[in-house]
């Protein structure tokens, strides 16, 4: 690899982790807390399923809040990614919860590439 190359590759990281950092999750927090109160008005039992994925979503919720660090709501993002495939039956409720959030999550890092990718035009 050329030193160009490599300088295009290092500049072209360099972009992505910048547009990463202006990500605005204000939707997508939205989305966060309505499922929150819609599982926690079940008043889930203590270490059940439920109050497992409580807690996941609301180190999310946490995590999504301005000045929002998109490294650190990927890291809960994944956890959570990892709770539903390790313990969420795939045809549940809670399935469907899990991945309607996670369908919200890239879709508010859809919006925001799409934003980035006019801007560089």
């Amino acid at each position: 690899m050329s030193f160009c190359e490599r300088l295009w590759k290092i500049n072209r990281l360099n972009v992505i982790h910048s547009m990463m950092r202006e990500i605005y999750y204000g939707e997508f927090r939205l989305v966060l807390i309505q499922h929150i109160r819609e599982v926690d008005a079940g008043n889930p039992a203590y270490q059940s399923t439920e109050w497992f994925l409580l807690r996941y979503l609301k180190r999310i919720e946490k995590t999504a809040e301005p000045p929002a660090s998109p490294g650190r709501v990927e890291n809960s993002m994944r956890a959570l990614i990892r709770f539903y495939v390790d313990m969420i039956e795939e045809q549940s409720q809670l399935g469907e919860r899990c991945r309607m959030i996670n369908e919200e999550y890239r879709k508010t890092l859809r919006i925001r590439q799409e934003q980035n990718n006019k801007g560089q035009s």
